[in-house]
């Protein structure tokens, strides 16, 4: 009874957001869902870095059950899948479906990435899959076969500030090299900074950092 409730709520007072039911009902569930801590830890322990894979599914849907977004029930739903749909259909696109295709894209090796592991757990992932496999970004040519894109950084609340981000860069980067790509590319937005969580692309400050050229909303490395 809740959820039409909420959602004619937003359509009458906030049409701007486009929030319908399949929006609230994702964000209730990842209110239960959600089960991380969202206190930012002093100091960590030692951070592994390694690729995505099959082997290592349990730990990435873990993580982004209950870590990943903790504090964020708003975009608990997201399973880094929006990068990988036409923009158009997300809005109806339930959590539920998110996962599923996730765990579909790793098992077929479709999304690739670098995962960073600290306390025997995945604390942080970067999406960085060829730009064949981001609608928004393959452009028809020979690149989309041969440039790795760094879509997607996120990092479990607790762990945020002690550089896990730029080690998942670095590993991307690695990742890139290893599977004959010539360049990587990210699109950072210049005017937000790593504090800011509709900066997950990466800011631009971490890009640099790297040896990127950045450029307004586009930075490129090559390989």
């Amino acid at each position: 009874m809740l959820v039409p409730l909420v959602a004619a709520h937003f359509e009458t007072a906030h049409p701007e957001y486009g929030i319908g039911e399949t929006a609230v009902r994702n964000y209730f569930a990842a209110r239960h869902r959600l089960t991380g801590s969202t206190e930012r830890l002093d100091e960590i322990g030692a951070v592994e870095t390694v690729p995505v894979a099959v082997e290592r599914l349990d730990d990435i849907m873990s993580f982004f059950d209950h870590d990943a977004f903790a504090g964020m029930p708003e975009w608990a739903a997201c399973y880094c899948m929006y990068h990988h749909l036409p923009h158009e259909v997300w809005e109806d696109r339930t959590w539920e479906e998110n996962r599923a295709d996730l765990v579909g894209r790793i098992t077929s090796g479709a999304t690739t990435g670098v995962l960073a592991y600290s306390d025997g757990k995945v604390i942080g992932w970067c999406n960085a899959s060829l730009r064949r496999e981001l609608p928004a970004r393959a452009g028809g040519t020979e690149d989309d076969d041969t440039v790795l894109v760094t879509s997607c950084f996120q990092v479990a609340p607790p762990y945020r500030g002690h550089g896990v981000a730029r080690r998942l860069l670095d590993a991307a980067i690695d990742l890139a090299r290893e599977l004959g790509c010539s360049a990587v590319e990210g699109f950072p937005n210049p005017k937000l900074d790593a504090t800011n969580p509709e900066a997950f692309p990466g800011p631009a400050a971490l890009y640099r950092s790297a040896g990127f050229d950045v450029e307004d909303r586009h930075a490129w490395l090559d390989l």
